[in-house]
């Protein structure tokens, strides 16, 4: 089977886009995969090898997209310089950062992106499926479409976050302006779509009402390994991925929290790996070297050994309501990779977030649903080794249930030969 993937970011297995790549086509080992993608960054994964790209800037400099084929990309490639230096940003407004957005759409509107190179890279590798992930850049949904219109064969798509509705708490006109574009390429995509995966249930119900579209759910998978090891003195707190949307504010709780707790002694420390940029107060807080270290962003397989020596995994999700609409159907990854480390997950965010509730329903996390709680908690977690490994224990559970890579990559290779066989 040929596959060919259609995404925004570069397949690097360091960040969230690459990863879910990475769990999802695992399945396929037999199958010859591409992928087209619109960032500037070079791919790095074992699993793909031919590439074609197109990056905003090559098209601010008037160049045509290019082939990358038969490349290695390692992991030394990533630039992993140090934090008090990477993660430090400028405050930028965000009714420009929406304004940004929406002139990089345009700039992709009046550009000359439908090459004879793309249009040959598509025939030549000929695929018998296509693997378009939904994005809230509309950009990204029209390649799509043009990339079907080259190929003639099926498509299936993926959307993990709320790029569709509007129930959103922003008052710059250049958000709403691009969102309404997006929601009518995302109608279009999903319509030549064979099948739609969500994260969630929440969202599978949601928008198949409002797009009319076969949606399935498609939860991350991994192995899920039982631990038996002794809890770290002090208590070794993990947090990997995002400070976006917020979430740094919900772990500057976490430390304040921490720091109550290691008043006399250190009992219990968190670590956190992170690019995101921050505010330089907002890095000296969460840096703090006593209750909380970050550390540079680091490839996903020294990141899970990392995980496997810590004994407990945090999750946030913002408690703002701006934040709260924008992530209120979606499920993170890490939330996965948080069970599948062995540690006791700590979720803290609004309980009707899709992420925190599944934690919740199924008792699979230490959950925070009152901010003004969460220091009695990290108080008990200091102080209650059998705590952890008790919620250590619920979290491998509720993996072998629902997210063990044999069954979830069986699914996977059903529903991709089923629509490649039938031509959908």
């Amino acid at each position: 089977m040929k596959i060919l993937i259609i995404s925004y970011e570069s397949w690097r297995e360091g960040n969230n886009g690459g990863n879910v790549l990475s769990n999802m086509f695992c399945a396929f080992p037999e199958a010859d995969i591409a992928q087209i993608y619109c960032s500037g960054e070079p791919p790095q994964n074992s699993i793909c090898r031919k590439y074609f790209q197109i990056s905003d800037s090559m098209l601010m400099r008037g160049k045509k997209g290019r082939r990358l084929e038969e490349k290695d990309y390692s992991a030394e490639n990533t630039d992993l310089s140090e934090v008090t230096e990477n993660n430090v940003k400028s405050k930028i407004p965000g009714f420009l950062k929406s304004a940004s957005m929406l002139a990089r759409e345009m700039l992709w509107v009046f550009s000359d992106w439908k090459t004879k190179e793309l249009e040959g890279f598509i025939k030549d590798f000929a695929p018998d499926i296509i693997f378009a992930p939904c994005y809230s850049f509309f950009h990204v949904s029209k390649l799509a479409l043009y990339v079907k219109s080259i190929a003639g064969c099926p498509m299936i798509s993926y959307i993990s976050d709320d790029n569709y509705s509007i129930k959103q708490l922003k008052l710059y006109p250049s958000f709403f302006i691009n969102r309404l574009i997006t929601r009518k390429w995302i109608r279009r995509l999903f319509k030549e779509c064979s099948l739609v995966y969500t994260m969630t249930e929440l969202q599978k119900t949601e928008y198949e009402a409002l797009l009319g579209r076969p949606m399935k759910v498609l939860c991350k998978s991994a192995e899920f390994e039982d631990r038996e090891t002794e809890i770290g003195d002090p208590v070794q707190i993990i947090y990997a991925g995002g400070l976006y949307l917020n979430r740094w504010k919900v772990l500057c709780k976490l430390v304040d929290a921490l720091e109550a707790v290691n008043a006399e002694e250190i009992k219990a420390q968190l670590h956190i790996y992170s690019g995101s940029k921050l505010s330089e107060k907002a890095v000296k807080k969460l840096n703090n070297g006593r209750s909380s270290v970050m550390h540079a962003p680091v490839p996903f397989g020294e990141l899970s050994k990392i995980y496997r020596s810590s004994d407990v995994a945090v999750h946030v999700e913002s408690f703002d309501l701006k934040n709260r609409l924008i992530t209120r159907l979606s499920f993170s990854t890490k939330i996965i990779d948080c069970m599948n480390s062995g540690c006791a997950v700590l979720a803290i965010g609004p309980e009707g977030q899709a992420g925190i509730a599944y934690l919740k329903d199924n008792d699979a996390a230490i959950c925070v649903g009152d901010i003004n709680s969460l220091p009695s908690v990290v108080q008990r977690l200091a102080n209650d080794s059998d705590l952890i490994k008790e919620y250590s224990a619920k979290a491998i559970a509720l993996g072998k249930r629902n997210h063990i890579r044999e069954d979830i990559e069986k699914g996977i290779r059903e529903d991709f030969y089923s629509i490649a066989g039938d031509g959908r």
